[in-house]
């Protein structure tokens, strides 16, 4: 707390906006003094004060007393400067005294909901029968809702969700909504690979859902939302310099823009600042939850699909990971599936391509990704664009080297595409210095647009 250097009484006569604050004991006796020599009555009406609010100085309940409240005691008992110069502790400014009783306020708040925080069960205690049990959550978490300004109105249970009025400020307006929550969220794959995705994409703010840009991934966001009793809406974020791209299906919104990033994503989401919290919840402890999970190769699916990226040239798998909590929780539960094999300061990095297309690629749903991972593991699918034009341009200029090959198509490290496609049995190598040429196979892949035949 801010507070002015302590000095004599009088020298602040004419600043109205300061309080001091004096002894207790001494200020206690000062307005004792002050009610047998004047009526409370009268001193109200000289001090412009309520009667309650001077018995709350004299009984010590407010620490701080207005300096002109003081001069008008003063004058009314004749006090000498010196005793008041002497009882006083400190002099501040009467924006100091509001800060500090916000600041108290404030801890007690935090204080109080660090108690209801408590309180919330481990995710250990929400388990039940392969379900997490929501109901017994909320009911917890309701507490940190009562506290602050949303109100909650009326909780009806029906078979199998529970309908939540409540009421909330919105422009500046109170307003009654309703929320659904599922009674029990069903540990199956459905829910594993959602998590995995949200935990990857989530949206921010209220809104329980996933951005991205994939079609079928916002597809499989929007049922399964649907299954949690909600009403999905889909939001595209569009950069001001992008084209606007042609989608086939009704997008609710279009915000543009401008940030640091070309290109556009789409929000799937539903407002639900609820059940927003209960998936942090289960975010926060995510550690715990993983551990009590028997099929948690399918978390990883989804969060392949969210952060995940399939590197052909090296053959391995990587999740992207910046946060390091998080990247510590991935590594100990991907290491026990056999997929880590180093971090490389930005990505999970696994090359097992076995326990991959057994462990993950089943359950993974982005096209692409399912593409390049069949690739890698088994050989076959349609090659990338820059793999095609490597490919492309061997089948029409017979016997050339690396270095002419890198040259005529202004690429640096054309020599791993061309490993890549060697190792397809796209092309093969003679002589030396080695000259490529194109094989039946990779003649066969461009004739059917890079997929193999």
């Amino acid at each position: 707390m801010n507070s002015f250097k302590k000095q004599k009484i009088c020298s602040y006569t004419y600043k109205s906006h300061l309080r001091v604050i004096l002894k207790s004991e001494y200020k206690k006796q000062l307005f004792k003094d002050l009610f047998k020599k004047h009526s409370s009555l009268k001193c109200s009406k000289i001090m412009k004060i309520s009667r309650g609010m001077l018995y709350h100085y004299k009984n010590d309940r407010v620490r701080s007393v207005p300096l002109t409240i003081i001069n008008d005691i003063k004058e009314l008992l004749d006090v000498e400067q010196y005793e008041l110069d002497k009882n006083t502790i400190k002099i501040l400014s009467s924006e100091c005294v509001k800060n500090f009783g916000l600041d108290l306020g404030r801890e007690v708040r935090r204080k109080q909901l660090k108690k209801f925080r408590m309180k919330i069960p481990k995710i250990q205690e929400i388990i039940e029968n392969n379900a997490l049990n929501l109901e017994k959550w909320f009911f917890h978490y309701k507490k940190l809702i009562d506290f602050g300004c949303r109100e909650i109105k009326s909780i009806s249970r029906k078979e199998n969700y529970l309908e939540i009025i409540y009421t909330n400020y919105a422009n500046g307006k109170k307003k009654s909504f309703k929320t659904l929550l599922p009674r029990k969220i069903v540990l199956n794959e459905d829910f594993l690979y959602f998590f995995g995705l949200w935990v990857g994409d989530k949206a921010g703010g209220g809104r329980i859902g996933v951005v991205n840009k994939d079609k079928l991934l916002n597809f499989v966001t929007l049922r399964y939302l649907k299954k949690l009793y909600q009403k999905p809406v889909f939001d595209l974020y569009i950069h001001k310099n992008t084209k606007m791209p042609n989608l086939d299906y009704k997008i609710d919104k279009v915000i543009v823009v401008d940030s640091s990033h070309n290109g556009y994503a789409i929000a799937v989401y539903a407002t639900n600042g609820i059940l927003k919290s209960f998936f942090d919840y289960l975010d926060n402890n995510l550690d715990a939850l993983l551990s009590m999970i028997s099929h948690k190769n399918v978390f990883f699916a989804g969060l392949f699909d969210a952060e995940g990226n399939v590197l052909i040239e090296a053959s391995s798998f990587r999740w992207s990971c910046k946060n390091q909590e998080k990247r510590k929780i991935f590594v100990k539960h991907l290491k026990t599936l056999n997929l880590f094999h180093r971090f490389d300061d930005s990505n999970i990095v696994s090359y097992n391509k076995e326990i991959f297309s057994k462990q993950i690629l089943p359950f993974i749903k982005h096209p692409k990704k399912i593409n390049n991972t069949n690739i890698v593991c088994f050989g076959h699918g349609v090659l990338p664009k820059k793999f095609k034009e490597v490919l492309l341009f061997i089948k029409e200029n017979a016997g050339q080297t690396h270095k002419e090959i890198a040259k005529a198509l202004k690429r640096v490290y054309v020599s791993s595409h061309i490993n890549v496609l060697r190792r397809l049995s796209y092309i093969r190598k003679e002589g030396y210095p080695h000259k490529m040429y194109i094989n039946q196979k990779g003649v066969a892949a461009l004739s059917h647009g890079g997929k193999d035949a």
